[in-house]
């Protein structure tokens, strides 16, 4: 079996009770990648729960940037632990430098109504070009994550974000979820940027994601085609929003995502 350098990127080594510390993820002094910092945090509190849980929702707050070369130790501070849920805090540092703070919510899976909306129409990935993201991604192990983007401009702009690991993956659904966040973060608001003519690519402005909110509805697969469907809402006054739905080979809903970030013109 091949080496899977996206599984040993998310794998965590244990430093101390419900402290962890993740491998780095890029080159020394190149600025750490966000959707790399959230996939350990939900790794790190993945680790302090019972299997019975499965990850509901995750919030981050990404605070300041760090070194992509450099190892990050994770705090998991156990917020409450219910007959049916769990809630866990999360602290990402540089040595003394704190990255991103997140929570994390889990709840052991019941009987309840069901029903999952799917993508306004779209086209088969199979038929795209490999594209890779829009941009450099020194982080990302490009030869294990087949990416594949077509952009749609009618009454409103949509940015499809199709991806799949070309890697073998382990069947473990935890291990899958933290992909997600790792692969999805790519360019985050650049649709923001995008439905404005522009680009995180083009530098004319300021942009990054600032925090990130995910809402887990259904198991992902991550070695099968998943969709990323991408929308802006609203920006302004230097900020704006990016919404999607993550939808799995068979086009249902299994997350739905929500990104705030930075839009400032550059003077």
């Amino acid at each position: 079996m091949a080496r899977r350098v996206i599984a040993d990127l998310l794998a965590l080594t244990p430093s101390g009770p419900d402290v962890f510390t993740g491998p780095a993820n890029g080159p020394v002094g190149k600025r750490a990648y966000g959707g790399h910092l959230a996939g350990q945090a939900l790794a790190a509190a993945c680790r302090t729960v019972d299997e019975d849980r499965t990850p509901t929702a995750f919030h981050a707050q990404f605070l300041r940037g760090g070194d992509a070369g450099t190892p990050v130790r994770y705090d998991v501070e156990r917020v409450h632990d219910g007959r049916t849920t769990s809630s866990r805090r999360v602290l990402a540092r540089e040595g003394d430098r704190l990255l991103v703070t997140a929570t994390a919510l889990f709840a052991v899976p019941a009987p309840g109504p069901q029903h999952a909306d799917r993508p306004s129409p779209v086209e088969d990935p199979e038929t795209l070009e490999r594209t890779g993201p829009i941009g450099p991604a020194p982080s990302l192990p490009l030869d294990e994550i087949d990416i594949r983007i077509r952009d749609h401009r009618g009454d409103d702009f949509v940015r499809n974000l199709w991806w799949r690991v070309t890697a073998a993956l382990p069947d473990d659904p935890v291990l899958h979820a933290c992909i997600a966040l790792y692969v999805t973060d790519i360019y985050g608001v650049d649709p923001v940027l995008a439905v404005h003519g522009h680009s995180m690519t083009d530098r004319s402005h300021h942009a990054a994601t600032t925090d990130a909110s995910t809402w887990f509805h259904d198991r992902i697969h991550a070695d099968r085609w998943n969709l990323l469907q991408c929308r802006s809402p609203a920006a302004g006054r230097g900020r704006g929003v990016m919404t999607a739905g993550l939808f799995g080979a068979d086009g249902a809903r299994v997350a739905t995502m929500v990104h705030e970030g930075q839009a400032m013109t550059r003077a």
